[in-house]
This record gives C-alpha cells, sequence and structure tokens, in this order.
C-alpha cells in the first residue's frame, strides 16, 4: 500500500484524528516520527505518527480529545528532528468545496468576535488543488462579503493556514502571534 493511500485511511479512522502537519528534511521522516511518538508516549497513549517517505512530511494522529494546538507547540519545543509542527484544527478531502466547507466551519464555530482580520496561507503537495492563491480567493471572498473575517496582510489577529497533504487538506486557525510556537527549536 502507498503511503498517501494509508494517508487517506487515517482519516476516517475511528477515534483517531489528524492533529499535525510536520515539515522535516527528505529522507528525516521516519527519524522525525521516532521523536514524535517518543515524546508523545509520556502526553497522549494512543498517538501516533505517520511518515510520508521522500516528502518531507509526517502526520500526527491522536485522540479527537486532544487539543493540536497544544500537541503542536509540545512538539516544537522538544527539539524533534523537523522544522516547523503545524496544529491540525480540521482536516477534509482536498477539494474547493470541501476546503471552503471546513473553513466557514471552524470559522463559525470558534468564540472569535466577527469580523475577524486573518491572513490566508497554503502549501499545496501533489496536484489535488491546482493553485493555492485561487483556493484562498475563492475561500476567502464568501466569508468577507459574509462578514466572518476580513483579509488582513498588514496586521493579522489570525493565521488561517491550509496544508494540502495528497488528496487531504490540513487546516488550522491560530492567532497570528502564536506562529513562532510552531516552528521547531533547535539545539
Amino acid at each position: 500500500m502507498m503511503m498517501h493511500e494509508r494517508a487517506d485511511m487515517m482519516i476516517g479512522v475511528k477515534g483517531s484524528e489528524l492533529k499535525a502537519v510536520i515539515t522535516t528534511d527528505i529522507d528525516l521522516e521516519h527519524e522525525a516520527c521516532e521523536d514524535v511518538e517518543n515524546i508523545l508516549f509520556y502526553v497522549t497513549p494512543n498517538a501516533s505518527c505517520m511518515p510520508l517517505e521522500r516528502e518531507g512530511l509526517a502526520l500526527v494522529y491522536a485522540d479527537k480529545g486532544v487539543d493540536s494546538t497544544s500537541l503542536a507547540k509540545i512538539l516544537a519545543k522538544n527539539h524533534i528532528r523537523g522544522y516547523w509542527v503545524y496544529p491540525v484544527h480540521k482536516s477534509c478531502k482536498a477539494s474547493y468545496e470541501d476546503i471552503a466547507r471546513c473553513v466557514f466551519e471552524l470559522l463559525l464555530l470558534s468564540n472569535m468576535s466577527k469580523p475577524v482580520r486573518v491572513l490566508g496561507k497554503c502549501r499545496k503537495r501533489r496536484l489535488s488543488i491546482d493553485s493555492c492563491t485561487r483556493l484562498l480567493r475563492y475561500i476567502m471572498a464568501p466569508i468577507e462579503s459574509l462578514n466572518i473575517a476580513t483579509v488582513d496582510f498588514e496586521r493579522p489577529e489570525y493565521i488561517l493556514r491550509i496544508e494540502i497533504v495528497h488528496d487531504i487538506a490540513a487546516i488550522s486557525l491560530y492567532q497570528a502571534s502564536e506562529e513562532r510556537l510552531f516552528k521547531v527549536q533547535r539545539i
């Protein structure tokens, strides 16, 4: 079974959710996962890490009740072999419509006062989405017209991050001031 097929299957694993996306060097994916599993053994017993070989990525899964932002911060400050640990607050199939639905749900269910100043960031790996710029325009135009959020390139309050990994969209929404906390601290 190919690695991306395993990743697609993990979206629906009962009791387990995608909680973080880790960027690392190509060929260090397994080592990053080793680090993650050693750290999370003491934090949450049912966590697992799936290396995406030759892609410089690892996906972290944990129980539904685990807070992805806290998990990402714990991993980032514990010197794993990676560069960034992005929390995942919602994941879905990587299509324009599914991603837009997930972003709307994430924004509407948040306890932020609306409209919120947001900066969208997107990174795609593979061809399931043709353009991150086009995707962000597709998502942000209706959100702005409904007065849920405004796009702010200068002083955003929140970052809306969309990581496209094969056929999965990993979406997170966090305070802009927190972004530096997801950068892995190196020794």
